[in-house]
């Protein structure tokens, strides 16, 4: 039987194998999946069909981990009944998939992508066989992906030490961000000792706020950067039950579930107790729902500006596979994530998001996806934000097939003298996962915002 994933790849099937064969990641990721069951090989397939049959042709990947910390590679063509599970889609979602980095187009940069956006529609696009076993090696399975479209599009092979290149910026030897705790008194969760970083000494003041599931390290690279720190005071805080802040006293392990109101008011408090006043928001996804819903509010809040990234009114639950039972929500949350990370994003800050949301505690990346998905209705009420006491500007990346461009156009569009800039070359997380690439946008907003104010105060004055 035809099969184009097996004609497209098996003419590159050697140099497949020395580029899964050279991945420290894979290698390192391997060894750490089959320790928890006692693994000594995984073997995964490639499928490119219109309907399951098990002696379906297939791509069939091995990764066999030795004694030594060593692995064995093998690609092949053969038969779905041959690997523990299988990774499906249908032939055009194969081709676009394995297109160069220049050429991709949300949301084939990920399997992950194609499965949330493809798989509601398209039943081919999909996992096959051991679900367990397609959960645990997740990482595994992803890595080899992003390696074998390396080899087709003659992609050098990653060498040792790649992922650790970081922003210029961020290369020294001392670090500018300096935290500690205060204490908050939140209606729902009790008393709460919040963890927050400053850096930065420009007149600006700009509040980070981080996404869901994570803590303010996303924006260490950011904070340490010369230019931002001559221009504005940042700050950037973990929420309640996040990163580095305690648990509330009302609160209990596993319980969270994050509302609006319970968001803006750790907000609120938390700029209060700082004595902050007049500070712009700034944050992606979840928070850039909530940017949003500060604007609603700005007075209330002090808010003198905004800058949604990844944010838009609404949006639907739609993520087919949101939660796989007995699998290690600290491997599966991190892959999900990493699947709407630009694919020309660098390695470095690929691999430190993963690490920050497989750090979190239990049920808060959850929690946290109540709001961002099902909480979090701005439809009816963005609208009546007021640009002139609250300039909004609007950011999100072209790789986002979670909160997509269009959907961040749109909301753009509800709110008059808001504006919304497409990011080219960033996916879901621009202000950790390319800090280069993401400081001009920023930095386009914050001018925005600023040279707003000096024109009221120049027609102020002018009418003074």
């Amino acid at each position: 039987m035809h099969s184009w994933i097996v004609d497209h790849l098996k003419t590159h099937f050697d140099t497949i194998q020395v580029h899964l064969g050279n991945d420290e990641s894979l290698r390192v990721s391997a060894l750490a999946a089959a320790k928890l069951k006692g693994d000594v090989e995984v073997s995964f397939g490639l499928v490119s069909s219109n309907a399951a049959a098990d002696s379906l042709p297939c791509v069939v990947i091995s990764i066999e981990t030795e004694d030594t910390g060593d692995i064995q590679t093998r690609i092949r063509a053969g038969a779905q009944n041959e690997a523990q599970f299988c990774l499906s889609a249908r032939s055009e979602d194969w081709q676009a998939f394995f297109t160069s980095n220049e050429k991709l187009v949300r949301p084939y940069q990920s399997f992950w992508g194609m499965l949330r956006v493809l798989g509601p529609q398209h039943k081919e696009v999909c996992a096959i066989g051991d679900t367990t076993a397609f959960a645990r090696y997740a990482r595994v399975w992803r890595i080899s992906l992003d390696r074998i479209r390396d080899a087709v599009n003659e992609v050098p092979i990653l060498q040792p030490g790649t992922a650790t290149v970081m922003a210029e910026h961020e290369d020294t030897e001392e670090d500018s961000v300096v935290g500690r705790y205060t204490c908050i008194n939140h209606s729902e969760y009790g008393k709460v000792k919040i963890f927050y970083e400053m850096a930065g000494h420009g007149p600006e003041v700009l509040v980070f706020l981080h996404t869901a599931g994570s803590d303010s390290r996303q924006y260490h690279s950011l904070m340490n950067n010369k230019t931002l720190q001559e221009q504005c005071t940042m700050i950037a805080f973990d929420l309640p039950a996040h990163g580095r802040s305690s648990l509330g006293t009302k609160q209990y392990p596993e319980s969270y579930a994050l509302t609006e109101e319970s968001y803006i008011e750790s907000i609120d408090l938390f700029l209060q107790k700082l004595k902050m006043r007049n500070v712009v928001l700034c944050g992606a996804s979840m928070a850039g729902h909530i940017c949003i819903a500060a604007a609603i509010r700005a007075q209330e809040l002090s808010v003198r500006g905004v800058i949604p990234c990844e944010g838009c009114a609404h949006l639907p639950f739609s993520q087919p596979i949101y939660e796989i039972r007995g699998n290690d929500s600290s491997i599966l949350d991190p892959e999900r994530v990493c699947g709407m990370i630009a694919p020309t994003s660098p390695e470095y800050y690929k691999q430190q998001i993963w690490w920050q949301y497989s750090s979190q505690g239990a049920g808060v990346f959850s929690g946290d996806l109540k709001f961002y998905f099902k909480g979090w209705d701005g439809r009816g009420r963005v609208e009546n934000i007021d640009t002139e006491t609250c300039p909004v500007y609007m950011l999100t990346g072209e790789y986002d097939y979670s909160c997509t461009v269009e959907a961040s156009k749109e909301t753009a569009a509800m709110i008059k003298g808001a504006v919304f800039e497409e990011m080219k070359g960033l996916g879901h997380f621009p202000l950790t996962e390319n800090p280069t690439a993401v400081l001009p946008y920023l930095m386009r907003a914050i001018d925005h915002i600023q040279a707003h104010w000096h024109n009221k105060k120049s027609v102020a004055n002018d009418m003074g």
